[in-house]
């Protein structure tokens, strides 16, 4: 097994010998504290290296401690803005500004202790359950704030139940392991966001495998959580965007909507439409 497994250390040093796709500043920047930031978007376009442009001349600002959701069909962009956001990727052209500092300024590390979160192809960490939620802050051991991240997801439940409880082993890689469900690695990973508690907080589809009345606990603890800090949500369940301090909505790369679920209602454009053949399935 050794012998087969040195095979691909050449595989290892050719990958670390590439060049960074993402360039560090000379001099990166650093804010005094970490606190909820100013985002602002300025005309951001992006495009990947085949294919038309993802984004297109999106403009707009989050102020601290806001409420944002990012609505529109699959492919519209909004996945990619996140990715921006978080420095997957730099953009084509334009600024993204945090604080008047050009992303591209900052020290990426310090920037990411700004940043919780969440996106739909989350880790499931095959060790114990204490392990998934403590990674949400590594350098942190918090039993009580544990315990409260795990409540606040409505996982409470599912660690009484295990044979461990936080001890538990998940996955089946390793003996005794534990196998959950798609919807209760969801909630250990929404605890994990919990324990985090970052200035902001990013959620892609955050609950798409939970169940309607968990899910709507877990909303009504993050707009506790969140309520001085700032929540970005992208979600195709309007459930779960409606109380959204600000609604963007984003089509084929520009956002043709924004403002409140109520204001958007009112005008009758793409979000009435599209929440009213969602809501017809309710009814």
């Amino acid at each position: 097994m050794v012998y087969q497994n040195l095979l691909y250390v050449r595989h290892w040093n050719e990958l670390m010998a590439l060049p960074r796709v993402i360039p560090l500043a000379e001099r990166p920047h650093r804010f005094a504290r970490i606190a909820p930031p100013r985002i602002e978007f300025r005309d951001v376009s992006f495009h990947y290296p085949s294919g038309r442009p993802a984004l297109r001349g999106v403009s707009f600002t989050i102020e601290p401690g806001e409420s944002v959701a990012l609505v529109g069909a699959n492919g519209a962009g909004k996945s990619t803005l996140i990715k921006l956001l978080c420095r997957f990727y730099d953009v084509t052209s334009g600024q993204i500004l945090i604080n008047g500092v050009d992303l591209r300024e900052l020290d990426p590390a310090h920037w990411y202790a700004h940043l919780g979160t969440l996106f739909q192809d989350f880790v499931q960490y095959k060790l114990t359950v204490r392990d998934n939620v403590l990674f949400g802050d590594p350098g942190r051991i918090d039993e009580a704030a544990m315990a409260d991240a795990v409540r606040k997801a409505g996982a409470a439940d599912l660690v009484r139940a295990l044979p461990a409880g936080y001890d538990q082993i998940l996955g089946t890689e390793f003996a005794d392991g534990e196998q959950l469900s798609g919807g209760q690695w969801q909630k250990l990973a929404i605890a994990r966001a919990f324990y985090q508690s970052a200035p902001v907080l990013i959620m892609d589809e955050p609950t798409s495998a939970i169940d309607a009345e968990a899910e709507y606990e877990i909303f009504n603890n993050l707009e506790a959580e969140y309520r001085d800090k700032t929540l970005i949500l992208v979600s195709h369940r309007f459930s779960t965007v409606r109380n959204a301090d600000r609604i963007l909505v984003i089509e084929d790369g520009r956002i043709v909507e924004h403002g409140s679920h109520d204001q958007l209602l009112a005008a009758g454009g793409r979000y009435a439409a599209m929440f009213t053949a969602q809501a017809a399935g309710y009814r």
